[in-house]
């Protein structure tokens, strides 16, 4: 075995029609470099960007071009009407959570009589579970809303269904080969769906359910408006696209963020120091949704659903303690299982033959596998598997992939090795029989070879435009700041220069970053190249390089000075 090693990218240039950079660089009287960030997210008129650039509520889709939504809201509006016992059948992660938390309130807001249920990862794992069911049922029950889950769960809907337990399936993961026999379902994936926006997370779909009811039962939309700093929170932790409803979910809300009621959500800010901070897509992914993750991670999600739901501002503050000493645990243990994965892959790895990474072990916490498998793809840039392998000769696994392979139909063509599965095209979870894994593994890293090609293994750092260091000034950086919320679909924009010198030697951040100054005519600017250290030597010997970057502020001793964050270099 030769080991894995971290891969080393290429930087190339997005393409772009100049004709069209021109003109809407005119129309919208900015920089070449940044009409070309536009275009090339094909935002190519006037009035495209307008819409961009300007997003409201006005922009929602109407909840009713779901088919079935009618159905939906019919059935929920008996249910308040009549007094029957609604539950909320979430997920435990941040998105499941904060879709619980949103349906709960507007459903209470219209007067239902109304619970949740959120089922143990370590004990029950992803969806909805048979004994979740019989339970609901048990405790007399008669609708069943489930939000951020439920679109491959069969068998438990027909078990609901022959108990008396009405369903109404909420979801955005992608369909297998059927779905559920419920009452309504309500997912945009659905092969053939009417609905125009597939790409909503799960507290996307609840939010428009709950859209559709304020509709049905004539109440104030400040019903769910209210909820949308709760919405956008899950939609910037589940990491879909910030584009079309989900941008401006994510750009209402975080506004909201900073003046939010909701008591939970002030005190998680408060506790993680962002108070009085406009709120943006990384801190919100980096610092408030881990907290709410870990203690679903952990063991007991209901914590998360407590904290958001709460009215008491004390009990808030003690929650939000809660949730950042668990968070802290769970960093720990991140960290452990980490140091261990890349111990066996650098130990047992075999550069010619392993196209995907798939590792079970006896020690990890089947909380924490996705983080770390995160964290694998991200230094070796293969499609990563770990399983936490369990007492009782089962494992628990969870999946990362790269833009190459789509992980879900990966997993297809391995199903009769594995117990269940699910997810999409970048991530899955999976249960297995432990003696499944080797099989597991030769069958997987098979698929995999057939299904990418050798040179898509390259990560690739795509620019959308060249500036040179001169160009980058104060006003371009307001105007990119004007596209914020930044995430997958509207990445921060990436720039590459050409030719650029070190105008002093680089040096070592900390124990793995390269911190430089990089001049071109004359003109210098800090950089900074996040886990770049292992680059040092070569990188001090160039005698100049291209750089692909953002443009970010960085404060430092009371001072804000334009910096470029490097995810490239080409010696």
């Amino acid at each position: 075995m030769s080991g894995l090693s971290r891969v080393q990218e290429r930087i190339t240039l997005r393409n772009a029609d100049d004709a069209v950079v021109e003109q809407l660089a005119e129309e919208l009287s900015v920089p070449k470099a940044v009409a070309r960030v536009l275009v090339v997210r094909k935002l190519t008129s006037y009035d495209s960007c307008k819409t961009f650039f300007r997003p409201s509520v006005e922009q929602f889709n109407d909840p009713f071009l779901f088919e079935q939504m009618e159905r939906a809201v019919e059935r929920i509006g008996r249910a308040i009407d009549t007094r029957e016992k609604i539950v909320v059948y979430g997920d435990y992660d941040v998105d499941g959570i904060t879709a619980t938390v949103l349906m709960l309130r507007v459903l209470r807001r219209l007067g239902a009589d109304c619970s949740y249920y959120l089922p143990n990862r370590l004990r029950e794992g992803y969806g909805v579970s048979e004994d979740g069911v019989r339970k609901l049922a048990r405790e007399g029950a008669t609708l069943m809303i489930t939000v951020d889950c439920g679109i491959s769960s069969c068998s438990e809907v027909a078990i609901a269904n022959c108990l008396g337990l009405d369903c109404i399936v909420t979801d955005h993961h992608e369909v297998h080969s059927e779905f559920p026999a419920a009452l309504a379902v309500l997912d945009p994936k659905i092969p053939g769906c009417s609905y125009p926006y597939e790409y909503l997370a799960g507290v996307g779909v609840a939010l428009k359910l709950c859209q559709a009811l304020a509709l049905h039962r004539g109440a104030d939309d400040t019903i769910w408006r209210d909820c949308l700093d709760i919405a956008a929170l899950g939609t910037a932790a589940d990491i879909v696209p910030l584009t079309g409803e989900n941008r401006v979910i994510a750009s209402i809300g975080f506004g909201q963020m900073s003046t939010t009621p909701h008591h939970g959500l002030r005190a998680l800010i408060e506790q993680q120091g962002l108070a009085g901070k406009t709120l943006s897509t990384a801190p919100v992914v980096f610092q408030l949704a881990p907290c709410i993750n870990a203690v679903g991670r952990l063991g007991d999600p209901t914590a998360g659903v407590e904290l958001l739901l709460t009215d008491d501002a004390q009990e808030a503050q003690r929650l939000a303690a809660r949730l950042k000493a668990v968070n802290l645990e769970r960093r720990e243990i991140d960290a452990a299982v980490a140091e261990s994965a890349y111990r066996w892959v650098e130990e047992n790895g075999d550069e010619l033959q392993d196209a995907g990474i798939v590792i079970g072990d006896e020690s990890w916490h089947a909380g924490v596998i996705g983080i770390v498998a995160s964290k694998l793809v991200e230094r070796y840039y293969r499609p990563t598997i770990l399983f936490a392998i369990g007492p009782d000769g089962y494992a628990r696994g969870s999946g990362r992939s790269i833009p190459a392979l789509h992980l879900l139909d990966a997993l297809n063509k391995c199903a009769d090795l594995l117990e269940g599965y699910g997810g999409h095209a970048a991530a899955a979870g999976m249960t297995i029989k432990t003696g499944n894994i080797e099989p597991f593994r030769e069958r997987f890293n098979g698929v995999v070879r057939e299904m990418v090609p050798h040179d898509a293994f390259i990560p690739v750092v795509k620019a959308d435009a060249e500036l040179p260091i001169p160009a980058i000034t104060p006003k371009i950086y307001r105007i990119l700041k004007q596209m914020e919320p930044f995430g997958p679909g509207n990445m921060r924009p990436v720039f590459f220069t050409r030719n650029v010198t070190n105008r002093t030697s680089p040096r070592m951040a900390g124990t793995a970053h390269l911190k430089m100054l990089l001049a071109e005519d004359g003109i210098a600017m800090d950089a900074i190249a996040f886990n770049f250290g292992d680059r040092l030597r070569e990188v001090r010997a160039a005698s100049s390089l291209s750089v692909a970057y953002t443009v970010d502020q960085n404060e430092w001793n009371g001072k804000t000075n334009l910096q470029m964050k490097v995810k490239g270099i080409e010696v």
